[in-house]
């Protein structure tokens, strides 16, 4: 079995169903990390106070004297450490929806060299339907750019990391097709045949967290979002571009192939 598995994506794109066919399959982990997204924050934060007080180095400043690469390793030395501290037990998991820990992700893989990737997607159109419902004290605006966000950074980052380490799972796939997808994660993941059956009854039972009941496995098109025009202007400002890269739709077909 592939372990550490790093669950990642936007919020409100089926994490926690991920994380749930994980327990059933007998990998242990926390509900929520929210830990090993600081190693990307720290790593930019170091090499701002580099560029600040070290550029160029001066033998006069004891910054100057401190090798950067070194100090990040030694730093995120101690995250593996706490980290494999609260994890003793094979195998284990780790549920991250944050930016911050997609573009962590490849240091994250010189930490842990056999480490995993599970990326959780869904369209735009849903995904800020959901958060909007979910989190109503978050603007319009920022629930847009989140989605984008997440879906640019990643876009991205899985340039930097060997493609047999990671795999998309699609949200809606795991509600019209529960079979096929866990057969699909369990591949991926070199569990043993026969925890198999418990991914499959797990995506099928433990459905992705809704907002609404029925929400998760409903489509919308944009012009059926129930938004105003200028939050369809909005949405297509800050999402447009990852709609399209992801081969989504804007009307009820999702993808732009079946």
């Amino acid at each position: 079995m592939q372990s550490p598995v790093f669950i990642v994506g936007s919020p409100r794109s089926g994490t926690s169903a991920l994380a749930d066919v994980l327990w059933h399959i007998g990998y242990h982990g926390f509900g929520e990390g929210h830990f090993l997204s600081l190693i990307h924050y720290w790593e930019a934060i170091v090499d701002q106070h580099y560029v600040r007080f070290a550029e160029p180095p001066k033998p006069g400043v004891m910054l100057g004297n401190i090798d950067k690469i070194d100090l990040k390793h030694r730093l995120f030395e101690t995250f593996r450490t706490v980290v494999n501290d609260l994890n003793q037990e094979e195998p284990w998991f780790d549920k991250t929806p944050d930016p911050g820990m997609i573009l962590a992700s490849p240091t994250i893989k010189e930490l842990w060299p056999g480490s995993v990737f599970v990326f959780a997607k869904r369209r735009g159109i849903e995904n800020v339907i959901s958060r909007v419902k979910k989190f109503p004290g978050e603007s319009f605006e920022n629930h847009c750019a989140g989605w984008a966000g997440t879906m640019r950074v990643w876009r991205k980052v899985r340039q930097l990391l060997p493609p047999e380490c990671f795999i998309e799972v699609e949200q809606r796939d795991m509600i019209q097709q529960p079979e096929r997808t866990a057969r699909s994660l369990c591949e991926f993941l070199q569990v043993y045949e026969s925890t198999v059956p418990a991914a499959c009854e797990a995506m099928s039972t433990q459905r992705p967290e809704e907002s609404a009941a029925g929400s998760a496995s409903r489509t919308s098109s944009l012009a059926e979002s129930g938004w105003t025009d200028e939050q369809k202007e909005t949405f297509l400002k800050h999402c447009e571009t990852e709609m399209k890269e992801f081969g989504y739709t804007m009307d009820e077909d999702y993808t732009a192939t079946p």
